[in-house]
């Protein structure tokens, strides 16, 4: 007998902004980028074990802020607090299409009840890579959040959510 999983429409993918340029997903600061997309990309896959260990505070705060107000049912407001000072924020159309596809789930899946990090990493010392799971009745979610430091301040440049949870069970 095979494992029969119903995923929601469009959430059997990875759901998330992109910044896609030259070299794949990171642009070239001071250079003007094409504009992020949304697409159905292949599930994420993490490798090797967890860093259980919290993101630093500049990247911790925004992501439980979010967190917090999908918790409060405040899908709008958490996108537009948390791309306020990213640029991904001007791509309104994209930024609709994850907030639909997140009240989706959340009528999919049940309301959001928690979240905890489940994994951060650090590239170097300029590209930090948090994934949380955010609790809902049925299945959590796994959210990945990219952040880029180009000079002083720690910039949003992906975010990407999805439901497949294979790779963290099979470990």
């Amino acid at each position: 007998m095979g494992v029969h999983r119903f995923p929601l429409p469009g959430f059997g993918w990875a759901t998330g902004l992109i910044v896609v340029a030259g070299l794949g997903q990171v642009s070239g600061f001071g250079q003007s980028a094409p504009a992020p997309q949304v697409r159905d990309l292949p599930a994420l896959r993490l490798h090797g074990e967890p860093n259980l260990q919290g993101p630093i505070p500049e990247i911790r705060a925004p992501i439980e802020r979010f967190f917090k107000d999908l918790l409060a049912g405040e899908i709008q407001r958490a996108f537009q607090e948390l791309l306020v000072t990213s640029r991904l924020s001007s791509r309104h159309d994209n930024i609709s299409v994850l907030m639909d596809k997140t009240a989706q789930a959340f009528t999919y899946y049940g309301k959001a009840t928690g979240f905890e990090p489940y994994d951060t990493r650090a590239v170097g010392s300029r590209l930090f890579m948090v994934t949380y799971l955010l609790d809902l009745e049925l299945q959590p979610l796994r959210w990945r959040f990219v952040y880029y430091r180009p000079e002083d301040a720690w910039k949003l440049i992906d975010i990407r959510v999805d439901d497949a949870l294979e790779d963290l069970i099979n470990r």
